[in-house]
């Protein structure tokens, strides 16, 4: 028998999503006992990924009514699809009429508390009108993103359509305006406004593709502001690298914190210029004699043999004989996402600041030192891409060039160097 989730019943071959309503609550819902809503979907798998954010938007509604703020509840939104999921299942057109009668009654008494909800009800129960967040869930479905970045177009959508409750209010104007308001009174950066519109237009054409919106509106296009010169703060903003006494002074503070895990992470960083999270996921299966492999990059580029400096051996070999988990960092916690790097990335930089580093100094920051050092040895700017694994642009060195070859590459490394102690 199927172990059916909490929240979740089979009705009609359909899964809903249900919430139960404390009886002290329910005059504030119309006298209903439970939320209900459909999933429109008969698979389990589906509708145990839909059912979470309909929950928590209803576990947000008994909050703000627990709270004494009424405001949520004047949204009918639940009621609105429920009403629409009933003209959808009807049988024969008697049966629809008599759900359409309801629906009239319903929204005649809803204006009268308040003028304009009833018409909303009606016609987002009848499909003339389409709520903005109605197919959030089956968009985000459809891509292959990972865990983290799908829960972040979810927090943009969520923005989306706070904002904008209905689709036919997402015009060019309004969503300018919208762009200022995230800028100037929620204080967003132009880069992280950028990527809420650019999930927007994303999902814009998605409901284009289900003939939700017209084909012919981008309400997105160019609405934000094109970069201007960068200010002071923004500058003085900008991620900076350590000095390589700076890197010492880390590695020792975590020493004497007992922290060895966080120790032997930096060091590895600074004789390899590694991102965190590509030493973190660093696997024993992937480390040779002379050099590892990073398979699990950000980009093609990331995907790389790095050569092991001669004073970083020593570890690496300690480190592979010490794993009992099969990592090169044996015993990382996890987090939701599967992300190693997550805690002794906050432990990282709770470090740095009891040090005195402020915002500009990342755990990154040690990626730029090494940059900067094998800059300053005169080290070819292609090579110290093949290294760190950045981007090549170059049409010869980016897209003919099979890459430096090890030799090159460790004879590169070798020149890394930090002060003695």
């Amino acid at each position: 028998m199927v172990n059916v989730p909490k929240y979740l019943q089979m009705r009609r071959r359909r899964w809903y999503a249900t919430l139960d309503i404390p009886k002290s609550l329910r005059p504030l819902f119309g006298g209903k006992p439970r939320f209900v809503q459909s999933l429109r979907t008969e698979s389990l798998t589906v509708a145990e990924r839909r059912c979470l954010p309909v929950v928590a938007n209803w576990k947000s509604l008994i909050a703000s009514a627990k709270n004494g703020d009424p405001t949520p509840l004047n949204d009918h939104v639940d009621d609105a699809i429920l009403w629409q999921e009933m003209l959808y299942d009807a049988t024969d057109a008697d049966s629809k009429a008599g759900i359409e009668y309801g629906l009239s009654i319903t929204a005649e008494k809803l204006d009268k508390e308040k003028v304009g909800r009833g018409v909303e009800l009606y016609k987002v129960a009848t499909r003339q009108w389409h709520l903005t967040s109605r197919h959030v869930e089956d968009w985000l479905a459809t891509l292959s993103n990972e865990p983290k970045s799908i829960d972040m177009k979810r927090t943009d959508l969520d923005r989306l359509s706070s904002k904008f409750h209905l689709t036919r209010d997402v015009r060019r104007n309004a969503v300018r305006q919208w762009v200022v308001d995230l800028q100037q009174r929620d204080g967003l950066k132009t880069s992280t406004v950028r990527r809420i519109i650019s999930t927007c237009r994303g999902y814009w054409r998605y409901l284009q593709m289900l003939e939700v919106v017209p084909d012919s509106t981008d309400p997105f296009n160019d609405v934000v502001p094109a970069n201007s010169q960068k200010t002071k703060a923004e500058v003085a903003a900008k991620r900076r690298a350590f000095t390589a006494a700076a890197v010492l002074q880390l590695h020792q503070a975590a020493i004497e914190k007992e922290d060895s895990d966080l120790a032997d992470l930096i060091t590895l960083a600074m004789w390899t210029g590694c991102r965190i999270e590509e030493l973190c996921s660093l696997k024993v299966a992937q480390v040779h004699s002379d050099y590892f492999e990073i398979s699990e990059a950000k980009s093609e580029a990331g995907w790389r043999e790095v050569p092991i400096h001669s004073k970083l051996a020593p570890l690496i070999e300690q480190l592979v004989t010490r794993s009992i988990d099969g990592y090169l960092l044996s015993g990382l916690t996890k987090n939701k996402y599967g992300d190693r790097s997550n805690a002794i990335g906050k432990r990282f930089g709770r470090l740095k600041t009891s040090m005195g580093f402020g915002s500009n100094y990342v755990f990154h920051s040690i990626r730029k030192t090494v940059a900067t050092q094998l800059d300053a040895a005169g080290i070819p700017e292609p090579v110290t891409a093949r290294i760190l694994g950045h981007d090549i642009p170059t049409m010869t060195y980016g897209i003919y060039s099979a890459g430096a070859p090890m030799a090159v590459k460790k004879e590169a490394i070798e020149k890394l160097e930090y002060p003695s102690k």
